[in-house]
C-alpha cells in the first residue's frame, strides 16, 4: 500500500494547521469587570466618608465671641424675585422699603456706615440670603467698609416662600 493512499484529498500542510484565513481574534466583553470596578469604588468612598465623619472631633471655638447688635450698622440683603439684582434693607429686618437700584444702594450704605461711625458703632453686619450673588455682595461689602469699621457678612437662612 501506498501512503498517499491515506490522505483522503489533504495535503501534508493542510492537515495540521487551521486555515489563514478563517482566524478571528479574541474578543473580551469586560462590561461586567467596570461594573464590579465601580461599585467597588462606591463601596469604599461611603464606608470612608462614614468612618472618617464617625471619628471627627473638633474642639469647641475659644476665640469668638458673638456681635454685638448695639456696637454694629447692620444691612439686610435678600435676591430680587427676577434674580438679577439684590433688595438691600438698612437694619436688621426686611419689613422696610428696600433699596433697589445699585447707585443708590452705595450711596446709602455710605451714608449709613459715616452715621454708625459717628454714633460711635465699630461694626458693619452684612446679613445675606443664600441666593445672593457673591458679585453683589463683594459690591455691597466694598460700599459698606470704612477706615475703623469691622466688616461681618453672615447667612441669612431663610424659610421658602
Amino acid at each position: 500500500m501506498d501512503a498517499r493512499s491515506f490522505a483522503f484529498g489533504l495535503s501534508d500542510e493542510e492537515g495540521f494547521l487551521p486555515p489563514r484565513g478563517e482566524y478571528e481574534p479574541p474578543e473580551f466583553d469586560i462590561t461586567a469587570m467596570v461594573d464590579l470596578v465601580f461599585m467597588m469604588n462606591i463601596y469604599f468612598l461611603v464606608t470612608f466618608v462614614t468612618v472618617a465623619m464617625g471619628q471627627l472631633n473638633l474642639p469647641m471655638a475659644k476665640h469668638v465671641a458673638p456681635l454685638d447688635a448695639e456696637s454694629a450698622v447692620i444691612f439686610t440683603l435678600t435676591r430680587t424675585l427676577d434674580g438679577k439684582g439684590v433688595n438691600v434693607y438698612l437694619g436688621d429686618s426686611d419689613k422696610a422699603e428696600p433699596i433697589v437700584e445699585a447707585a443708590q444702594q452705595e450711596k446709602q450704605i455710605q451714608a449709613a456706615v459715616e452715621q454708625g461711625k459717628a454714633d460711635g458703632k465699630t461694626e458693619v453686619l452684612l446679613k445675606a440670603e443664600k441666593k445672593v450673588r457673591l458679585a453683589d455682595l463683594f459690591r455691597i461689602s466694598t460700599a459698606a467698609t470704612a477706615e475703623g469699621m469691622k466688616l461681618h457678612v453672615g447667612v441669612l437662612e431663610r424659610e421658602k416662600r
